[in-house]
């Protein structure tokens, strides 16, 4: 019992934190969405949370909700454009982890989801990192397993225990939903929002303010993109003439809607 107790305060693989790496890593995954997606979008009202979190002082809590096998590179981007002078950790299911040990030059940590000391372990992880970086993000998924963006959103509790154990931690929502407007190939459309820090500051109410916010966050974006108007988004990466599907161009033709480029003007009046 003694030593079972004693490793649940290990991770089951540690970072190996690097800015140079990161900055290469993060160039390479701005092209690799470019090639992906025909654009990035996020909502203006984001700013002001970005700007939040670029001055909070001390560590910060990022919780995207989990649509996607590309949240984690969305999450990369985020902060090569808005707060890459922060150090970063994040957890990673540690078996995935070990066929990619290099992505722990990102600061990702690997720990096992079936033990049911992880949660304790991520915690004392963290805390150790975050005495050694205490300028950091930690950036989570706290569903914790993809769900469809249509689902509401139920966080585990690691990170309001996280968020619970330090005083000096804010947090943010990010809200990502990926979707088909007008181009061949998808879009993402973001939304960020902070978090308002409960004033007792336990788990249970920590848990309650996040689990909140990402639900409203997920619904105030869902609004936005199902109204399909470019104007209510900027943005962050892409975004040039949409590539109507050739068939369906034609199909416009015949029909007297017009083509290629009379969807592309629509589409440019109203961005």
């Amino acid at each position: 019992m003694g030593d079972r107790s004693g490793q649940l305060a290990q991770v089951a693989m540690e970072d190996a934190w690097s800015p140079r790496f990161t900055a290469f890593f993060g160039w390479y995954v701005e092209r690799k969405l470019r090639g992906a997606f025909h654009a990035v979008r996020m909502l203006p009202e984001s700013d002001a949370a970005l700007q939040a979190l670029r001055a909070h002082e001390g560590p910060v809590l990022v919780a995207l909700n989990h649509a996607s096998w590309w949240d984690p590179l969305i999450a990369v981007l985020l902060r090569r454009r808005h707060f890459a002078d922060r150090d970063n950790l994040a957890p990673m299911d540690a078996h995935e982890l070990r066929r990619f040990r290099i992505l722990r030059n990102l600061g990702i940590f690997g720990i096992d989801p079936d033990d049911p000391g992880a949660m304790e372990a991520m915690a004392a992880y963290v805390q150790r990192r975050l005495a050694q970086m205490p300028r950091s993000s930690v950036i989570l998924t706290p569903q914790g397993r993809f769900v469809d963006v249509r689902q509401p959103v139920v966080p585990r509790p690691g990170a309001a225990a996280l968020l619970a154990s330090r005083t000096d931690m804010a947090a943010w929502s990010v809200a990502i939903e990926y979707a088909f407007w007008t181009d061949a190939r998808p879009e993402v459309f973001l939304r960020v929002q902070q978090v308002q820090r409960p004033v007792d500051a336990r788990v249970s109410t920590w848990q309650r303010s996040l689990q909140q916010t990402m639900e409203m966050n997920r619904i105030a974006l869902a609004d936005a993109v199902q109204s399909r108007e470019p104007a209510r988004f900027r943005i962050m990466l892409g975004g040039g003439q949409a590539q109507v599907n050739p068939l369906y161009d034609l199909w416009l033709r015949v029909t007297g809607r017009g083509g290629a480029i009379d969807v592309a003007r629509r589409v440019g009046e109203r961005a």
